[in-house]
């Protein structure tokens, strides 16, 4: 299984750094399971995820079904932050009245709930380890000392920064990203938790309390200083938490590379002596819109809702990223989702008439697509090879309808289209009556006509998708 490394800048094999011993069942005799543990930087709750922080989520998705696929026990872990500037702000100005701890913890609540339900829309597995930034704030701190004593940060009017300059004489600052730091100055800082890539300075690890601001109290050298973290220590503290000082793989946004994730390097890598944070970093593109990055400060982007409410199967969002490879940019058009949701509709209606056409239970299935299949999605998660495997595989007429169907759960483990929620449904002989009409009316571009007697189907009970094999039914 080969992933692009960020780190390296290169395709690599991925070697996991440790295996389980487990009792294999009925032998009862130990053996060697691979396991890897996965970091995703996950959501900052100050607002709706747009479809471009989704789509993040769905190549981590992708990436740990794909392990699993491949026989390894993965622990998946995903962080909220749920204290830095913007959740900070917006809480305060949402609940002005309320204490700001309560004001914080209220408002991140309320958006982490939309997160997770916009995931579970989109089929995306729940992380083995959720940690928030709030609950982990010893952690932090403890870093933060082991940081200090080591002599890469210092304090200035109560915060602590993280000093670049000492850093880089010991270790290679600007890994991910082929940085300059002949521009660096000793004598600039920064506060903000995000910053440009220009900006290359010594940032905040504890910011000092400001008034009308959460804080936390800091104790160090017999003296507290009360404040909060900044963004970059969040990460590294609850990765090593959960998947230790040196782990498998990191997983996050092109846009995180820099500050965020060399931060976190640095930050790892002073405090714990050890110049590897992570084995592998993985990072996905954005999406565009209008060949801009979607972003919610360009006010140019929409949501799994802003999907929904123009009638889009949710899991057509899915396909039409999985058609796309990870590390490319990927445009937003309603008609490119259009496209994707016929293709979604499609596959919908191949695996209903295969079902349909046998009533045997999942047992094997042909080596040749699944190996295919396989060689695919170990190749850097090469998604769109994999589909143009599962269309091929899809229209071989010397397969049975049985070898389809298996083939077809077998690959949705790792696409997550859903397939296994797809029942046969019985059609009353009034609702068939009715979709011929329509099928009839649009053959002759009645549009409005068949549209009127799609909302008398839906108003029955019934919903009524076109696909190229004819409508499928779902009720």
């Amino acid at each position: 299984m080969k992933l692009y490394n960020s780190l390296a800048h290169k395709k690599e094999e991925f070697k996991p750094l440790a295996s389980l011993t487990v009792i294999a069942p009925q032998l009862n005799i130990p053996l060697k399971k691979k396991q890897a543990g996965i970091y995703t930087c996950g959501p900052t709750v100050y607002n709706v995820a747009h479809i471009g922080n989704l789509r993040s989520f769905i190549f981590a998705d992708v990436l740990q079904r794909t392990l699993k696929f491949n026989n390894y026990q993965v622990n998946w872990v995903m962080n909220i932050t749920d204290v830095d500037d913007k959740t900070i702000n917006d809480s305060r100005t949402k609940y002005p009245k309320l204490e700001p701890m309560k004001a914080l913890l209220k408002f991140t609540k309320e958006y982490e709930e939309i997160f997770w339900q916009d995931l579970k829309t989109l089929n995306i597995e729940t992380p083995n380890k959720i940690p928030r930034a709030t609950e982990f704030i010893p952690q932090m701190q403890e870093l933060i000392i082991k940081i200090l004593e080591a002599g890469y940060g210092y304090e200035k009017d109560g915060s602590f920064y993280f000093n670049i300059k000492k850093y880089s004489k010991d270790f290679k600052y600007g890994n991910l990203l082929e940085l300059d730091l002949s521009q660096l100055k000793s004598t600039e800082r920064i506060q903000a938790d995000e910053y440009e890539k220009e900006e290359i300075q010594d940032f905040v690890l504890w910011k000092a309390a400001k008034k009308s601001e959460p804080s936390w109290d800091f104790e160090y050298n017999g003296k507290n200083y009360p404040g909060r973290p900044g963004w970059h220590i969040e990460c590294s503290a609850m990765s090593h938490e959960y998947l230790g000082i040196t782990f498998d793989i990191h997983t996050g946004g092109v846009d995180l590379k820099f500050p965020h994730h060399e931060n976190e390097i640095a930050q790892s890598t002073a405090g714990h002596g050890t110049e590897k944070l992570v084995n592998f970093f993985l990072h996905n593109e954005h999406i565009l819109v209008n060949n801009e990055k979607m972003s919610k400060s360009k006010k140019n982007f929409y949501t799994i809702e802003d999907v929904k409410n123009k009638g889009f199967n949710p899991l057509s969002f899915r396909y039409f990223c999985l058609n796309a490879h990870y590390r490319s940019k990927l445009n937003f058009t309603w008609q490119g989702l259009e496209a994707a949701q016929n293709a979604l509709n499609n596959l919908y209606s191949e695996y209903l008439n295969f079902l349909a056409e046998t009533n045997e239970s999942p047992t094997s299935v042909n080596n040749k697509y699944k190996q295919q299949f396989l060689d695919a999605i170990n190749n850097d998660l090469n998604t769109p090879q994999a589909l143009a495997v599962m269309w091929e595989m899809v229209k071989d007429e010397s397969l049975s309808a049985n070898d389809k169907k298996n083939l077809l759960l077998e690959f949705d483990k790792i696409f997550g289209l859903g397939l296994t929620n797809l029942k046969p449904v019985e059609i009353p002989e009034n609702i068939k009556k009715l979709a011929k009409q329509r099928e009839q009316l649009r053959q002759e571009k009645k549009w409005d006509e068949a549209d009127e007697i799609r909302k008398k189907i839906e108003g029955l009970g019934y919903q009524i998708e076109d696909t190229d094999n004819g409508p499928i039914f779902k009720n």
